[in-house]
């Protein structure tokens, strides 16, 4: 997952794009009525999941789906505003298209950050559950929490960045998920959860450590 500190250094160029479209906007509108059209400021990293629909595979070639994202600016009420796009196609076995979706708005929010932040955290609920699929899909009667695997998802899950004890927290939790005690979807947002958690800590300490040493220099 991409530290906030680089989503907010991104959120503010974002920003900054995001105010240059509008004051244009507003130059171009104040000689004559123009329709606003949106502009794409930035694009996230794409993604590929397995396509987990049996029906549709027993009805298609469709074997993966590729996810594209981007932010855009519009304007509302002569208002900035930002919004997560994305589009979802279909690929075959040797990532050919199949069938191309069209753009949809899955997001809207004056905080660029905010999109950011979203975005990222949805690439990376996609990673996580295509590297632990081998595991959730193993039968339950044959999964066991043995320490290779273990420590294959804790790599998997960057545990070694956290904290210790949200580390002992999450080792439990990968043996209940190997176990078929806490499913995919609620293991991956819990992962999640505690690395955002971590930054936002990791960000206030920062800025208590900032004030004290401008309290002592003064």
């Amino acid at each position: 997952m991409k530290p906030h500190r680089e989503i907010q250094n991104e959120a503010q160029q974002l920003v900054l794009q995001g105010r240059e479209y509008l004051a244009e906007r507003r130059a171009l509108a104040a000689d004559a009525p123009v329709v606003a059209l949106p502009r794409v400021l930035a694009r996230l990293p794409d993604s590929r999941v397995a396509v987990a629909n049996v029906a549709l595979l027993a009805e298609s070639e469709a074997r993966e789906e590729h996810r594209q994202r981007h932010i855009e600016a519009d304007i509302e009420n002569d208002e900035l505003m930002f919004r997560l796009i994305e589009r979802e196609n279909q690929l075959d076995a040797e990532g050919r298209v199949l069938r191309e979706g069209e753009p949809e708005t899955i997001m809207v929010s004056r905080s660029g950050f905010d999109l950011l932040l979203a975005g990222y955290e949805l690439v990376e609920e996609e990673r996580l559950a295509e590297a632990l699929a081998p595991y959730s899909a193993r039968e339950i009667g044959d999964a066991k929490s043995d320490p290779a695997a273990v420590a294959k998802i804790e790599e998997i899950l960057e545990t070694s960045e956290l904290p210790v004890a949200d580390r002992m927290r999450a080792k439990a939790e990968i043996v209940d998920f190997l176990e078929g005690r806490l499913d995919a979807g609620e293991f991956i947002e819990h992962a999640i959860d505690r690395h955002r958690l971590r930054e936002v800590c990791a960000e206030r300490q920062t800025q208590r450590s900032e004030l004290r040493l401008t309290i002592d220099h003064d």
